[in-house]
Parts: C-alpha cells; structure tokens; sequence
C-alpha cells in the first residue's frame, strides 16, 4: 500500500471480533431506502474541511462501521526494485537514490516492507500485497465547482462484486437500474466533432433518464469519460428532469491524481479534491460523476487494473431483477440488461468490445467517432449477413458475419494506420478482435452520426441493439421495454405487422404495465389484442388493490379498514407491512369507496359478493372491468392512465363525477399534505369538466334523452344517479348547467306544461273543477308540436317538449317500456360488453311512464275515437314521471296529476302554513288563557303533530343506510334544525301554560316561538329566481356578522367593565352590574348613549349607596365618573360605531361582490334540496298530511316495506330495463366520443400545438435537405470515379487496339457511325421505365408514393392497389406473400412470387353465391368459365365482365386487373374475376341546433352526413351495400342492401317490410352514380376482386329521411349519421368514394 505523509499514514486497525448479523440487519432496517423519490435521503455537505454528514452523525457512525468491516484495500509489502524505471529528480533524498518498487511505489512509500526480494524477481499483487482495512472512502468535493459532492470508495480489487453492490444499494442509497450502459472508448483527449457531441451527449442522457440506467465508466477527466460526465452537467444545469443522472466511475486508485487528499481512515465528509492536470502515468477524477469505486491492487501509475473487477459488477448487476420488478413485486420481472456503448478508443477498445460480445452483451459502435469505433463499423457494414441455426436451440436463429480474406486485410491495413504495427503479434491481436467481434453481428448495432435517420436517437440505437441481442425472444424483448417504460421502442420494433399476439401473451405485461402506472404501455397492449374483460379477472383486481404503494391515501385508508376488520390482538398493526402480511378483499376496497362517496353510496362488492369473494374461483371475470381499472387509478391519483380508461369505458358522466367525489374526498383528507391536496383537487376539477363537456354534448344532441340520463339509475355506480352523485360531491357548475336545470324544472312541474302560470294554478287550487279547463299537460301539447310530415305520409309522430331536441327527429313503433322508451327487442341477459355495438340508438320523445310492457304499438291517428287513455302510475314504483306519453289524458287522471305536482305540493304547503301562522297569531293576540284551551289551540296541536310525524318520516326516508347516518344527514339540513327547535319549543310552552308560575314564560316561549315559524317561512322563497339568490347572501353575510360580533363583544366588555367600575365602584348587585356591562355599552353603539345618567345631570337617583343598594334604587354616578366616563364613551364610539360598523359594511361589501359572481350556481344548486323534499312529500298539507302519514304506516305494516324497499328510495330516479340501459349507454358513449374528437381538434387548432407542429415539420424539411445535399455529393463523387473509370477503359481500349494493328490483327472494315444521341433527337419512351432496386434497397420494402404517379415522360400510370395486399386476411390469421409497390403489375417479373392459396370455408361449402372450385381441380379438370362476358352457361346469368376493361386469363383462372395481391384462391368471395357490388351513399347536410347548415371551420365548406354502418367483421365504419346477385339488378340491390344494414329490415313484419319498400321508393327516386370501378378491397386476391358502383341518394332539406329510423341489421353492428371527413378511417376505398361525393356537392372533405 502507498504511504503518504505521516499524519496520513494508515494505522492498523484491528478487526472488530463482535460483528453479528443482528448488527448488519439492523443497520439495513435503518437505511432501507423509502418507496418514493420524495422520501429518499439527499446528499448534504458543508464547505469547511470539517465532518459533515448526509444521514446524521449516528447513521454516518454506523456507515462508516459498515464500510471499514467489509471494505479492503491493499498495500505493497514486498519490494522488489524496478531498474528499468526512471526516477524523478523529486525522489532523490538525503540518504541518496530512493529506489522504485514494481509496484509503482518508491521505497519510502512504502509503510510496512516485510521482505525484499530481487529485482528479477516478477511481482504479483496476490503475493506481494496485504489487504488491509480501507482508509479512504467519504463524500468527494471538488473544490472550485460548486455544490458538486460525489460519494467515492477504495477497495481491493479481488472484492466480491455482491459487497460493492450491497454498498451501492444500503450505503449509497441507490436503487437498482433498469437498464446498465457501460461506456468505453478513448482514455485520451480526443478532438469530437459538435455535431457528434451533441448528439451523444443528448441520447446518453435521454437513455438513461428515461429508463432508469446507471452509466458506468473509466472515472477520469480524459477521453470519452470526460464527454459523459459534461453530458450529465449539461442536463443537471438546464434541469431537464427532476430525475438524477447516476454515473459511477470505475477507476484504478493508483493512477488517481491527488489521491493523498481522499485518505482519511475515519472517512471524509467531505474530502476537498483539486482538479488540476495530472502529471504523466496519472488521471484527475471527473467531477461531474456522481460515485466513484477506486480499485487497489497495490500498484501505482499503472492502468487498467479496474478492468476485471468491473467486468465481474457489471455481470453482477445484470444478474439482478430490474427496479420496475423490485418495487412492484407482482409485475413481470426482467434482469438488468448490460449494453456496451463504444466512442472512437484504441486497442482497448476492440479488446472491450471482443470481452463483451463474447459474453452475450450488445455493443453499440459510434461510427464517425474515429479510432477502434470506426474500425469495427467499417467492417460491420462491409461483411455479409448469414442467419444461423444455433446449436443447443431447436428453432432459434441467430445473425453472423462473414468475414473474407479481403475485408480482414483490410482491416488489418486500417488498425496498422490507427495504432502502429511495429509489433506483429500484438496486430495478428487486435484484428484477432475485431474479425471475431464483426462476426457476433446481431450484438452489434452501428450508430451512424451523419445518417439521418440516427441523427437524434442514439438511446434508440441502445435499445435497439437489446432488442436485436434477443430477437427471437419477442417475450423477452417486450418486457425490456417495459422495464424501460419506452413504448415507442415497443411500438415500433415489437409490435410489428409479422406478429400476432395473444391474449395470454400480454396478460402478465399488462397487469405490470397497470400496477406501475405506464400509460403508454396500456395503450399499446389494448391497441395489440388485450381484452379488457377476459384480462381483468377477480383474483388480478384484489392483487392488483394488495400490492399497492405504501404510502397515500388508499394505502392509510386500507390498513385502517384491515386493523377493522382483523381480531383484536392484531389491532396495533404497524403501517409498515409485517411477515404475515394480510391481503385486501374487494369488500375492504368497497368500504374504503363507500366511506369517501357516503353511505348513500352502495358498493358493488357488497351486492355481489359471490362473485367477489376471497375464495372464489380464480378465473371469474368481473362485471365491467374498465370501470374496475377506472376506480383503481382514481383511487391512486394516476391522472393520465385513469383518463385513459375513462375514455375506454362507458358511462362517463357518471364516471367522471364519482372520480371527482373521490379525489375531493381524498384531497380532504390530506392535512398536512397540502401539495398533494391541491393536485387531487385540480384532478378533481379536471374530471367534472369532463363531466360537463360530455352532458353538453348530450344536451345538444337529444334534451330528453340527456335528462333520462341524469336520473337513470347507475347499477354500476352505487345504484345512485348522476344527479345525486353531483348533488353529493357539491359540483356546482354541473347542477347548474342547463340540462340539470331543465330536468329540475320538469321534476317540479309533474306532468304539466312548463309554461303553466301561477295565477292558473292558484285559481285551480281554490276551485279545483277548473282544472280540467285551465291546466294543460305535456300529453296535451301534441297536437301543436307533431313534426310536420313533408310526404304527406299516412304515419303521425308523436311530440316532445319544447325546444328538447336540436334536430326534430321522427319515432317509429317499437316495443314501449315501462319507461315509455322506444327500444327493439333485446335478449334479457345479454351481456352489457358483447352487445354495445349491437344496439341502436333511436330517437324518442315518448313520455316516462310506468306502463307495463306491451307488444307492438301502432300508431294511430290523433283524430282517432280509439286513441289510447293515459294511466297514472303506479307510486310505488317511485319512478320519475314528467314526460309526455302520447296518449290522451282523461279527466279523473287530470285531477291525479294536478295535485301529483311538486309544485301543487308546494303551494298546499305554503298556503297551509301561511293559515297556520294566522291561527297562531290569533291565539297569542288575542285567545291565549290560563288553563283554557280554544278550538283553535286544539287544531295548532294537532298541527303541530302532523309536523312531528312529517319529520319523522323524512328522517326514516333520508338515503343514509345506518342509524347514525340518517341522523347527520338529517341534521345537516339547517332547515330541519329549525323544524326541531319549533316543535319542541312549542311543545314545552303548550306544557308550562297549565301552571301558573310559568303562564307568563309559556306566553314569552310562545311568542318566540311564532318569531322562529315566520323566519321559516324564509325557505319558501328558495324555489323563487330572484329571492332565492338574496337568501343565500344573507347565509353568507350572517357568518361574517358572526365572526364580527366575537370582536365586538371585546370591545363592548373592555368599555363595559371600565366605565361601569368607574361610574358605580363596590356594586354588589348582579344584575345591576350585568345591566351596566351590556345593555349601556350595547346601546350606546345605536345612538343611546345615557348621557343624563353618566354625566349625572338631572338624573333621578340615591346619592347614598348603602341606601340605594338597601332599597335596590338607582346609585348616583361618582364624581370622578362624571368626568372620566364621557371621554371613554367618546374613545369607544369613535372604535365602535366609525372603525367596527365600517369594517362591517365592507365585509358585507365583499361577500356581496364575492358571492354575486356564484350566486346564481349556488341557487340553483341549492334548489335541488327543495325540489327534492316536496318530489318526496305527501301530496297532503298538514294538518290532513296526517291521513298519509297513516296510508304509508299502514302499507309499510301490511306490504313488509323494509324488506320490499331498501332506505334511499327516491323517486329522483328511474329504473330502466335493460335493453333500454344498453341503448342509453351506448348513446352517451357515442356522444362521448364527440366530445373527445373535438376536444382533440380543438387542442389540434391551438397556437402553441400549431407552432409546434411547423416546427417539427421544418426540421424534417431540413434534415430531408440535408439527406439530398448528401445524396449529391455522393453521386458527383461516383461520377467522378466513373469518368476517371471510363478514361482508364478508353486508354486501354486504345492500347489493346494500337497491339492489334502491330500486329496485323485488326479489322479491314471501317468501324459503324455512331447514332446521334443528343436530347434534341432521343424519342420518347413509349412504356414506363422500370427500376430494380439496387443493393442499398435490399431487404427492405420500397416506400409507398402517394398520389398519382407517372412515368419517365410525364405520362400518369395505374394507381397500385394498397388494401388488397395487406396481413392478415379477413376473418382468418393467413399471411399474404409480400409484394412490393413494384413488384405489383403482372408485367414486371418477379420470379420468387409464390402466393398463398386461400379460400373460406363457407365458400368451399357450395352455396349458391358461389362458384365451383376451380383451385382444387387440375388444368385439365377446369371448367372454361365465360369471362369477360355475361356467363349464362353456369348456375345461370353472372356478369364477368370488369368497368375496367378486359382482364387478363391464364390457365383457365382470371387474373386481377390490379395486378399481384399475394394471394390466389377467392378468399371470402363467391365468383372468379369481378364480384360485382353496389354501395347506397345516402347523404344530408349537417345542421346546428337552429336548422342551419354546419360550415367546417378549416374549408369553410358545409359538412356533409351520410348513413355508416360498423361492420361486425372488423369493427370499422362503411358504407351500407351488398354484392349483385345474378338476376338482381343495381337498384334493387341498393335498396335491399340499405334496408338490411342500415334500416333493420330483416327485423321487421311483412307490413312493415311493404311500407318500407314504399317510403325507399321515394328517396331512392333519384340518385347520382358518383363511381365505378375496382375497389381496393382487403378481400381481394388474384383471381377474384370486387368492383363497385356507388350511387349517391342526397335529402337536401333532411325531410326524406325523417321517415326512417336507422337501425342496425344484418352483417351491421351499429349503425349511425357520420360527418364526411378525410380524416375518417372506413373500410376498403369507401373513403375516395366520399371524396367524388363531397366533390360533387362542393363540401368539406
């Protein structure tokens, strides 16, 4: 070991005999690093010399004790002198020469010298050498750069990779990577390219920041480590990413400049390092490294001693699962993969590289580096590719290089030029290394700086070259990236167009892509084949809630819920999770949701749980798992991957407002957190707008429909409704939206018109026969309302409520509900998921009633004597009935919904009370007697029981399920407090005026107690739009007053007690003294100020006090006080009346200004509660409410209602069936899609997205300029080199001919003239030029051109077939043979075609659309089809010929126009040649809510509708149509085509099927045939293609097509109006048949 001066010198240390693994396991305990960044220890320093610690002085004892324990060193103990080695002049000393050791060392240096030896003696570092306890290790500062601190240790270098790893992870506190990249290269200063350096340095960093990666190197200050470590200060100044770059240097010790400056056997915190240049034979340590592992071997100014023990941590590590894997056990774990990043270097270099390659680890060669890296990519690219057969591997292949004598000479020409050849075996060495290297080719990956392609993305070349090292291991290569978190890569290197996953492939990544919050990756996994209902079983959703992080709301919340419910002596449960650790059930997750939404909220969990119990059988799926998922993110404040299941579920209003309650409850939660309470509230925020923005367009789209959605019983959601969920979680900007509004008023009228007025009301309410004749309801309204019939169609449709609908849209007989909806028949249980997209939506404007379902109803005429009566409902059901049923009203049933009313309710209430305060007036004024009691008394007692009873019923019928609940939720209504204190005031007055001590407080109790009836009488004025707002100013106003009057009483007591001390000294009585206090100082602040008492002036009173006090009279003031107390009341009245009463009125002055802003919100938040009370109330007034009270009483005795009826019930919701849900929720769902789609156009249409995307795309322009510039020289340079070419063959043309004519050898003739090829002569091509793609293009496909392309002269060719070429087949997983965009004409050779044979089975079957086999018979055995013609000859008249032309036949099988497709057979087609189709286009005009024509904002074009079906094969959107089947011409096939798919037809009656046909006939009048042609369909093959004829039927005013209801049928799964948009996705060439039509009515496209 080196010695340095003698206060440095390393003492022995003798080992400590104690340490126990209780000592280590307790040292880890402590310094286990936290789950969270957040919690993580941060390195701290001071700037003196002095100790300093990071953990504490006893966690820095503790580390230092663990480091000197386990960590060595070595020093030399045997010299042996080294006589080759020059002395510096510094070592001669006084006694003469101070030799060197072969250890590097001089002899002075030298501490403890056991033995020498001589000097032919070769010296070892196992032998010669001691291990001793490490004196160095520490914090680093480099001294002159800031708040620069690195963490740095000494070890020997035959230590045990696992302790240097337990130091890194326990000491250092750094956790594990997901990914190592080992750097090496250049050890010198080398001079790098800006352009190089740039790139390096952003792709390192971006590869290690964004995988999480630990980057390991050499450590110095020289070469390519240099060039690391500026790269992690570049990113640590800019501050890109909150996350910290970790670069560990692995360095030699004995080559470390100033070493003598980190020796401190008790450690340094910090030790001061000096970056100075080292002198030769020395290195300076990087001080933009964050760690440093120093490796001892006893030697000194020698390097690469660091180089095993590296290799040894490196292959440790890897061995390791990756941090993704440790901190969240249940996902999928990887190891650490290694890759080795190569950057110009020497020898070394190729030796690293051979080292790495040979043990399986990808390397990445920086060409354009210079040095071994441009060695190595030189030979890459110049050796050929061979694939493999590994041996050991049965189906496995791997990439090799060949490598030819040539291209080794090569080689070994370029490595003498780079590093000198005077040493033979050394040179055999080195290309040795680099011909093997070369020849591992597929862990090679070359990184090409001046390529475009790799001009920004060297971390991809990184990733790439791990993926590439594992290529047949696709399994292997995902979970890579997912490690990474890199989807990018994943989607682009894995997720290829050649590989089908499976469901059971990605399960276990999706589950790990879920529990460690990367949204990316969940994408990815649903866009490639991830079902979310067959991945999310039960028993993954309850590991899913069991291994969450351990810290957050969730986590306190679960293990509070835990300690719950598990016994008693497990009650002290620690948060930190014990051995037996306890796993969450679904029911612990639904209690945790219900005590954060309320009690009202009922779990699913808890209404299924055989479905959701522990134990239950592991494959059982749950009911909606995106809603599942959904709640999970929500409940873990994961934003961005709960929105993403947000817009992957349905039901997103009522999503959206529970994930608010649930974030709002959390953000309560926190106290003490209250960055984390803000962030859960603005997420909060952020799904109630989504919320609002989904019910807006609802609201556009149909008004009735929206307002069923808002009380639509949510079985999914705690059996509440989104309004009650709104209600619950305070959302004030939704209750107020108009819908909300809208649906509160129609609750509030009942079944009447809204435009009923009060004065027709209050007439009926005094003579109720008048209700027939003035009172109108909804069912009445018909008449005026029925959409007009532009046709003169025998059918009538029925109203709807005014203005409720954007676009009046037609009802058509379907099956009625008992919600009065219009629906066809679904299958009772027919999953929810499967029949979505089987739904469809109709409009209706049918009332919501409570009939029972009936069959078919036709509708009829409104004149018709049999019209159908209108029932009233059945109440206990407890349905919303507010819409109009269509049916006529008889006059009993008038009276029923009159007086059904909320507002009826309402006014009876009000009336009934106003007459009960005139009585209770009159008693008080006039009748109130000791013991007697009026008739008058005996009606306010029972009245006042009535009231009483009705209290009790409200606090029965509130929606909290448990006792306590009900009794918080009743008393937080201040209005019911209010009803308590009446009642039970009067009841004690009632008592105390039969006894004649308290008569008169039974007078007083009395009095207050009609004080408090009339200020309740306020609550009437809440349903009023002008009063209400007034009173929820007052409520606010009250609570400053409130608050006013605590600093009010300070002064009034301060005044108070003074002057009434002064005034009247020694006043023994109570109350005077009270008096004086309160009512003098009170009053004086209104202006009566007491100035005749307190100035005694002419004031009546006892100058005596004894005998005042005697007499109880009034005392005289003192003389003093009549002085003293005048100036305090001036003082008092100056702070009280000008400073308090002015603070008063400006804080009444901002409340107003504050509240006016929300005011109207908050009154129409607040008027649910009203509206909702008397929706519930009897119909009743007290007193005769009594009688409803005894009708409830006896229905719940005899109809056992507590078992029947759960607590809650309100009639604020409706039960829907089920096929009614279903068409409910996939028509909120569709509307949701709207709302995304222009949320996403408008984010698109942004300034700053839109500066952004130019600036992209002028950067792409730029490097596309840099690519042709390029692309330039490199064609002049290959100009060049043939001209010179050309020149050396006419010199040896001229040579060769010279020695023939010496020779006599040459010919007698005179040679030919030359044509004249000069442009000006040179015909035009008659046929198209064609091109074989040179030896660059190899392997790769040819880029498609978009557009129109020509030949050579200008000349427009065929467009190539796109769709027709694409993988898989339809409806099957058979691969196509590729083609390329070339290759496709039948007129180029392609002598490796070799198609694949398909037909489906369903053909092959022989049904009657379909042609015999002809690919399953011989030549000879092939029937002669009559192509290009009408084939009358088989199975009657089918039209082969092609609009195209005439089509091509070769060996009895028609050959497809197009060209190649990659594919023989039919495939899914019935006929040889062309499949003749026809494609109805039905159009209109898109409108606003006013009628008007939309016009796109980009074209300033009217947007154009058409009729879209889903097809059920592949889920995309087309256009309704049908293939022609022989003896059916075009029109019929049209119609017949559109009615099936787009109109249900198959689904109807034989009378209705006739009326259809009818009403088609008219819109099917006139058409224009917009094309006709091939299609690029993805059934076309060789043999069999289809060709279309779309005809264009267009409703210009939208009257046509109010005669039909679309509804989906056939081979169709929904069907709906779509806008004609460019941008769209539709099947085949539907997309440029929209395009001739919006063409040909001038619209947006």
């Amino acid at each position: 070991m080196a010695t340095m001066p003698s206060k440095n010198r390393v003492q022995p240390i003798e080992k400590h005999s104690k340490t126990t693994k209780g000592g280590e396991s307790g040292w880890q305990s402590s310094f286990l690093p936290r789950k969270g960044g957040k919690n993580r220890m941060k390195n701290g320093h001071r700037r003196t010399g002095s100790f300093s610690s990071s953990f504490g002085a006893s966690e820095q004892t503790e580390s230092c004790h663990w480091i000197r324990n386990h960590v060595e060193m070595r020093e030399c103990i045997t010299f042996i002198p080294d006589e080759k080695r020059k002395k510096r002049k510094s070592t001669i000393t006084s006694k003469g020469e101070d030799r060197k050791c072969k250890c590097g060392y001089l002899r002075s240096q030298h501490h403890h010298i056991a033995k020498e030896k001589s000097s032919d003696t070769k010296w070892n570092s196992l032998k010669h050498t001691a291990t001793t306890k490490t004196n160095a290790f520490g914090e680093l500062e480099f001294v002159g750069f800031g708040q620069r601190v690195g963490k740095f240790v000494r070890v020997n270098h035959t230590t045990e990779p696992e302790v240097v790893l337990k130091l890194m992870r326990e000491q250092w506190q750094l956790e594990l990577p997901n990914l190592l990249i080992s750097v090496t290269g250049g050890a010198k200063n080398f001079y790098i390219k800006p352009r190089l350096q740039e790139v390096f340095r952003k792709g390192l960093i971006k590869a290690a920041q964004s995988t999480g990666a630990w980057i390991i190197t050499g450590g110095t200050h020289t070469g390519v480590m240099k060039h690391v470590g500026e790269a992690v200060r570049t990113n640590a100044v800019a501050g890109r990413s909150s996350n910290k770059v970790v670069a560990i240097g692995v360095a030699t010790w004995g080559i470390v400049h100033h070493k003598d400056e980190l020796i401190n056997s008790q450690g340094s915190f910090p030790a001061g390092y000096h970056l100075e240049d080292p002198p030769p034979g020395r290195a300076a340590l990087d001080p933009n490294h964050s760690h440093f592992i120093l490796v001892d071997d006893g030697t000194n100014e020698q390097f690469g001693k660091e180089i095993k023990l590296r290799a040894e941590l490196e292959k440790r590590i890897s061995e390791h699962k990756t941090r993704a894997s440790t901190q969240a056990p249940g996902s999928s774990s990887v190891s650490i993969p290694v890759v080795l990043l190569a950057l110009q270097g020497g020898p070394g270099t190729l030796e690293t590289v051979y080292q790495g390659v040979s043990n399986n680890t990808p390397a990445v060669i920086v060409e354009g580096s210079g040095g071994a890296a441009d060695i190595l990519a030189y030979g890459f690219n110049h050796s050929l590719e061979e694939v493999v057969a590994v041996e050991g591997h049965i189906g496995k292949h791997e990439i090799v290089g060949r490598v030819d004598k040539q291209l080794e000479e090569e080689l070994r020409e370029k490595i003498m030029l780079e590093f000198g050849g005077n040493d033979a075996s050394k040179l055999n060495k080195w290309t040795m290394w680099a011909v093997e290297s070369i020849k591992k080719k597929q862990l090679l990956s070359i990184f090409e700086i001046d390529s475009r392609e790799s001009a920004k993305n060297i971390d991809v070349a990184m990733l790439r070259a791990l993926l590439r090292a594992n290529k047949d291991d696709y399994q292997h290569q995902l979970k890579l990236a997912l490690a990474w978190n890199r989807s990018d890569i994943a989607e682009t290197d894995i997720f290829t167009a050649d590989r089908r996953w499976k469901q059971e492939e990605l399960a276990d990544l999706m589950y790990s892509a879920i529990l460690e919050d990367k949204v990316n990756f969940v994408k990815l996994f649903l866009e490639n084949g991830v079902s979310l209902k067959d991945f999310l079983t039960v028993r993954r959703l309850q590991r899913l809630y069991s291994e969450i992080p351990q810290s957050g709301v969730l986590f306190d919340m679960l293990q509070k819920r835990l300690r719950e419910r598990l016994s008693p002596s497990k009650t002290n449960m620690s948060r930190k999770p014990s051995t037996a650790k306890v796993s969450v059930t679904m029911d612990d997750v639904g209690h945790v949701i219900q005590s954060l939404m309320g009690e009202i909220y009922v779990p699913l969990y808890e209404r299924n749980p055989e479905r959701y119990k522990p134990d239950g059988d592991p494959k059982t799926l749950c009911e909606d798992p995106t809603r599942e998922l959904f709640v999970y993110c929500v409940l873990l404040n994961r934003q961005e991957m709960a929105r993403l299941f947000w817009e992957e579920g349905k039901e997103g209003v009522a999503a959206a407002l529970v994930a608010s309650n649930l974030l709002k409850s959390m953000a309560s939660e926190l106290e003490n957190d209250t960055e984390l309470s803000e962030e859960m509230s603005e997420h909060a925020d952020k799904f109630e707008e989504l919320a609002l923005g989904v019910l807006n367009e609802c609201w556009g789209e149909d008004e009735l429909r929206t307002q069923l959605l808002l009380v639509r019983e949510l079985y999914l959601w705690g059996e509440l409704t989104c309004l009650r969920i709104a209600i619950s979680g305070n959302h004030l900007n939704f209750i107020a939206h108009s819908a909300c509004q809208a649906l509160l008023n129609n609750i509030w009228m009942g079944k009447m018109a809204l435009d009923t007025s009060i004065i027709r009301l209050f007439t009926c309410i005094f003579i109720p026969p008048l209700v027939p004749v003035l009172i109108y309801f909804r069912e009445d309204q018909k008449e005026e309302e029925t959409l007009i019939e532009p046709l003169g169609t025998e059918e009538r449709h029925y109203s709807i409520a005014p203005g409720s609908i954007r676009r009046p849209r037609p009802v058509v007989a379907r099956t009625k509900t008992s919600a009065g909806m219009i629906v066809d028949n679904i299958p009772e249980g027919e999953d929810l998921n499967k029949s979505m997209e089987m739904v469809v939506v109709h409009s209706s404007g049918s009332g919501l009633i409570n009939n029972q379902q009936t069959p078919q109803v036709q509708f009829k005429e409104k004149d018709e004597e049999d019209e159908e009566d209108y029932e009233a409902p059945d109440t206990e059901e407890g349905e919303l009935d507010f819409r109009s049923s269509g049916k006529r009203i008889s006059a009993l049933t008038r009276f029923y919904l009159f007086y059904d009313a909320p507002i009826t309710t309402f006014m009876h209430n009000v009336l009934s009370y106003i007459l009960f305060l005139c009585l209770y007036s009159v008693v008080i004024l006039t009748q109130f007697e000791f013991n007697v009691l009026s008739v008058i008394d005996y009606i306010l007692a029972v009245w006042i029981f009535t009231l009483f009873c009705e209290e009790i019923r409200q606090l029965i019928t509130t929606e909290a399920r448990s006792v306590s609940g009900k009794l918080l939720e009743y008393v937080g209504n201040y209005w019911n407090l209010f009803d308590l204190v009446n009642i039970i005031t009067f009841i004690t007055a009632f008592a105390l005026r039969f006894f004649p001590g308290t008569f008169s407080a039974a007078r007083v109790l009395y009095s207050l107690n009609l004080m408090i009836f009339f200020f309740r009488l306020l609550h009437i004025f809440y349903i009023n739009k002008e009063m209400g707002p007034k009173l929820i100013m007052i409520a606010r106003m009250l609570k400053d007053l409130i608050f006013f009057i605590f600093i009010l009483i300070i002064f009034i007591l301060a005044y108070g007690v003074a002057s009434q001390a002064i005034l009247y000294p020694n006043e023994t009585r109570v109350g005077t003294v009270l008096q004086g206090i309160f009512h003098k100082s009170y009053f004086q602040i209104y202006g009566e100020l007491f100035l005749e008492e307190i100035m005694n002036d002419g004031f009546t009173c006892e100058a005596d006090d004894a005998t005042a006090i005697a007499n109880n009279t009034q005392r005289c003031p003192s003389e003093i006080g009549t002085y003293l107390v005048p100036v305090l009341l001036g003082l008092y009245m100056l702070v009280t009346n000008v400073l308090l009463l002015n603070l008063l009125i400006a804080m009444f002055g901002y409340t107003f200004e504050k509240v006016q802003e929300n005011t109207d919100k908050i009154w129409k938040f607040q008027r649910y509660d009203l509206i909702k009370e008397y929706s519930d109330r009897p119909p009743l007034a007290p007193p005769v409410i009594l009688f409803s009270h005894i009708f409830l009483l006896f229905r719940a005795i005899t109809m056992g209602c507590c078992k029947k009826c759960r607590p809650g019930d309100s009639v604020m919701k409706v039960k829907l069936e089920t096929a009614e849900r279903k068409q409910l929720i996939l028509w909120e769902y569709l509307n949701s899609e709207n709302y995304l789609q222009q949320t996403r156009r408008e984010k698109s249409q942004e300034t700053d997205e839109r500066v952004h995307n130019t600036q992209e795309k002028v950067d792409e322009l730029k490097d596309l300029a840099n690519e042709q510039d390029e692309r330039l020289t490199r064609l002049e340079e290959q100009m060049i080199k043939s001209t010179m070419s050309l020149e050396s063959i006419i010199q040896s043309q001229a040579w060769i001919i010279k020695s023939l004519q010496q020779n006599n050898l040459s010919a007698r003739e005179a040679p030919p003239e030359l044509e004249d090829t000069s442009a000006e002569k040179a015909p035009h091509p008659k046929a198209p030029l064609t091109r074989e793609p040179t030896s660059m293009n190899l392997g790769k496909r040819p880029k498609t051109v978009k557009g129109r392309r020509r030949t050579l002269d200008g000349q427009p060719i065929q467009e190539i077939h796109q769709k027709a070429r694409t993988s898989p087949y339809p409806m099957c997983d058979v691969n196509r043979f590729p083609v390329p965009d070339d290759k496709v004409p039948w007129e180029v050779p392609f002598s490796s075609y070799s198609p694949v044979d398909y037909t489906a089975d369903c053909v092959l079957a022989g049904p009657p659309w379909a042609d015999v086999d002809l690919m399953s018979m011989s030549l000879e055995e092939r029937p002669f089809l009559m192509f290009n013609q009408l084939d009358t000859k088989f199975k009657g008249a089918v039209e082969r010929t092609s609009f195209i032309g005439t089509y091509k036949v070769k060996e009895k099988l028609p050959l497809n126009p197009k060209g190649r497709t990659g594919m023989v057979g039919r495939g899914l087609m019935g006929r040889f040649g062309p499949n003749h189709a026809a494609d109805p286009v039905v159009t209109r005009w898109k409108r606003d809510r006013f009628g008007n024509k939309e016009v796109h904002p980009d074209t300033s074009r009217n947007v154009l509708e058409f009729v879209a079906i889903q097809r059920r094969d592949n889920g995309l959107w087309a256009i309704p149509g049908g293939m022609v089947e022989p003896g059916e011409n075009l029109s019929m096939t049209l119609k017949n085509e559109f009615g099936e798919e787009a109109l249900g037809k198959l689904d109807k009656t034989e009378q209705e099927r006739m009326d259809m046909s009818k009403k088609l006939d008219k819109l099917f009048r006139q058409g224009k045939e917009v094309f006709k042609g091939y299609s690029d369909d993805p059934r076309n093959t060789d043999n069999a293609w289809i060709e279309t004829t779309a005809i264009n039927y267009h409703d210009e005013e939208g009257y046509l097509m109010q005669n039909f209801t679309l509804q989906a049928g056939d081979d169709a799964g929904a069907v709906r109006w779509q806008d004609v948009d460019g941008n769209s996705p539709l099947f085949a060439s539907h997309q440029a048949i929209l395009k001739h039509v919006a063409g040909f009515h001038n619209a947006h496209f």
